[in-house]
């Protein structure tokens, strides 16, 4: 992608984080990215399609890495291989929190921009931490647990600090954007999955 267009892209995602999508102008864009108002409209024809590229290029760097995770972890435990995947998601979400909590706003609110993403990246997400969960209870490593039941409560976990930053610094005494954060989640959520997968009677 050429420089002209990265620019735009991060002075995007910057105004959209502090003022928000429909509190941002095409105009306030331009000038932060220092750039002729009219190449925004030549690369991605308008606003909407700012936010369409910002949005797709997030989970399509997210699903690359993804995958190249899974082909290393070909043959590990399926436990294992959870646990990587969730760190990769944690460190993914604190490395890009500007898109991050863009993209969680936007979903918060019927549209049909919010039912694009989930129908392409929101689903394709459930579906590869499910997969795992399905061959570990296939191969008798976990326990055979309710797995949308199991996803919606890691989900809330994995995403809430990261969409409300300011409530975990200022009410938690948290900071989200820590390595010593990420690692204290990552052990919460794997300590809530492994009693839930990964019982007395249940060898990894």
């Amino acid at each position: 992608m050429d420089q002209t267009k990265l620019r735009i892209l991060s002075a995007a995602a910057k105004l959209f984080d502090i003022q928000g999508y429909n509190g941002t102008s095409v105009r306030q864009i331009a000038e932060e990215a220092q750039v002729n108002l009219a190449l925004i409209s030549y690369h991605f024809q308008g606003k909407q399609g700012v936010l369409e590229v910002l949005i797709s290029t997030y989970f399509e760097t997210l699903f690359r890495r993804l995958e190249e995770l899974e082909a290393e972890q070909s043959g590990q435990p399926p436990f294992e291989r959870l646990t990587r995947i969730l760190h990769l998601y944690v460190y993914f979400q604190r490395d890009h929190a500007p898109i991050t909590r863009l993209i969680q706003r936007e979903l918060s609110v019927e549209s049909m921009l919010a039912r694009e993403v989930m129908t392409l990246y929101i689903h394709r997400w459930k579906h590869g931490i499910a997969k795992v969960m399905e061959e570990g209870i296939g191969s008798g490593h976990f326990a055979p647990v309710p797995i949308d039941h199991v996803l919606l409560s890691t989900s809330s976990q994995l995403i809430y600090p990261f969409l409300n930053p300011q409530s975990v610094r200022e009410v938690y005494y948290l900071e989200p954007g820590s390595d010593e954060f990420c690692e204290w989640l990552l052990t919460s959520i794997t300590q809530y999955l492994r009693s839930l997968l990964l019982p007395a009677n249940i060898k990894e």
